[in-house]
């Protein structure tokens, strides 16, 4: 059963239960909490009191006292006067006998709703038909034996439409509202429910508008939120599977270039006995080189694999930045030297004492200086410059050579990604990502600008707990 159809009973009901509540809270709750006569039960006295002289002899004195005593017996707490027709007093519960004059009657029946609404005495008479003969009874009620709470409808054929029109429309109009209102809210929900059913991955993503500040309006922002995220992560996974069918690739190309080289050169030396000295010693190196590049290759693969497993235990210690710096740095200084590459290494004056992981910033340095050397060695100029910003010590790597475009700064720590894409030597793309994941280890991060043929600088950011001041200190070299 949908909603609607729940909310439509729902009312019926309610309004169903209304309106018996109210018809028992007016009759009896009122007779219950509110005894004692009112008009109505006086009409019916005055029913009954005619069916019982229906089959009495009116003219027998005796007879119709009986009656009249009987009739009184079931009503204490009420007079009653018996009137003929020509107006002589038949019969009187206060024993009566000189008739009424018109004043004292009169007196007796004035003002009647007026002493009702204030609980006084009151008179009240009513027409009896009696075997043909017309008489009149006169009630007469103490103020103490009139109910408290009464109502009153008093209506003829037009006067109905007026009253029962406005009734319905009170009891009526709070349940249409509610209709109406339930009726918009299960609208939104059946638009964010078709909207639902109707994500695709892969098209675009269908965002819904709800401008309203409520339960809705918020479930259709985590809506749009989760359908956002849920392509943001499908165009991932996507990137992700087609960078990984890639790396398939490459790393079959990659690997059966050095393991036919190194096949050829190992069937060579098991051949040639004849061969000289330096040259199985060269073919050697061959293979040890490529036997390297190899094990290059697939240590990134692992550290790509163990990006996604926190079981490996990280464990950061103290030591000196300068001096972690300074030993990568020497490693590339001949090789700098052959390339012509003037470089440059700014430290500060006194040792940066902070808390690492050796192993793991190592290989983000060593990374970003090949890099470096790699895509921007057409530049001659290599610099690494150690500052102190606060709380946080800030690496930055600099060269001059052809740069980054723009549009490419956003995916460079994109898994298997290459700014050079048609140039197999560049690697597998994992360098950069290794590179973020063991910073933010750190709990820092990496930041690049770089403005093609001028600077690019990469620059790794992460917390220190120590803060050492000190003027800075600098290396300079030049391979020329």
């Amino acid at each position: 059963m949908k909603l609607k159809v729940k909310v439509v009973w729902l009312i019926v009901l309610s309004l169903v239960l209304n309106i018996a509540l109210m018809f028992a809270l007016l009759y009896v709750g009122n007779s219950v909490f509110f005894p004692g006569y009112n008009h109505v039960n006086l009409q019916k006295m005055s029913e009954e009191l005619a069916g019982r002289l229906q089959q009495a002899d009116l003219h027998d004195a005796s007879q119709l006292a009986r009656e009249m005593a009987a009739f009184s017996a079931l009503h204490e707490g009420v007079g009653i006067d018996l009137f003929a027709n020509d107006g002589s007093l038949l019969h009187s519960s206060a024993e009566r006998t000189e008739p009424y004059t018109f004043a004292e009657m009169m007196e007796r029946l004035a003002n009647p709703f007026h002493r009702m609404f204030y609980g006084e005495s009151l008179s009240m008479v009513y027409e009896l038909d009696a075997g043909g003969e017309k008489l009149y009874a006169v009630f007469h009620v103490e103020g103490s034996a009139i109910q408290q709470m009464q109502f009153f409808l008093v209506y003829n054929n037009e006067s109905a439409i007026l009253f029962f029109v406005p009734l319905f429309l009170i009891i009526a109009l709070p349940a249409l509202l509610a209709f109406v209102f339930i009726m918009w809210m299960t609208r939104r929900l059946d638009r964010l429910n078709q909207a639902m059913q109707r994500i695709d991955l892969a098209g675009e993503p269908v965002f819904l508008a709800d401008k309203n500040r409520d339960e809705i309006s918020e479930l259709t922002n985590h809506y749009n939120e989760m359908i956002a995220k849920l392509h943001d992560q499908y165009r991932h996974i996507r990137r992700v599977e087609r960078a990984r069918t890639e790396l398939i690739s490459r790393l079959s190309h990659d690997l059966r270039t050095p393991l036919t080289i190194i096949q050829g050169y190992a069937e060579t030396l098991q051949r040639g006995s004849a061969l000289d000295t330096d040259t199985r010693i060269r073919h050697a190196s061959i293979i040890l080189q490529k036997t390297d590049y190899m094990n290059d290759l697939l240590h990134k693969l692992f550290g790509l694999a163990s990006l996604d497993d926190p079981s490996p235990a990280f464990q950061k210690r103290e030591g000196h930045l300068d001096s972690l710096l300074q030993t990568i740095m020497a490693d590339y200084v001949l090789i700098l030297n052959d390339k012509g590459i003037q470089w440059e290494m700014d430290l500060p004056s006194s040792p940066v004492a902070a808390t690492f992981n050796p192993e793991g910033l190592t290989q983000v340095i060593r990374n970003l200086l090949d890099n470096a050397i790699m895509h921007g060695g057409d530049g001659n100029y290599l610099g690494i410059r150690l500052r102190l910003e606060g709380d946080a010590v800030r690496i930055d790597i600099e060269d001059r050579g052809k740069g980054i475009p723009a549009y490419k700064l956003a995916h460079i720590f994109d898994p298997f990604y290459r700014v050079n894409e048609g140039r197999p030597s560049d690697g597998l793309g994992v360098g950069l990502t290794l590179a973020e994941a063991v910073v933010r280890q750190h709990g820092g991060r990496i930041e690049v600008a770089s403005t093609p043929r001028e600077r690019t600088v990469f620059s790794v950011i992460f917390p220190t707990g120590a803060k050492v001041a000190g003027e800075n200190k600098s290396v300079t070299g030049n391979g020329h």
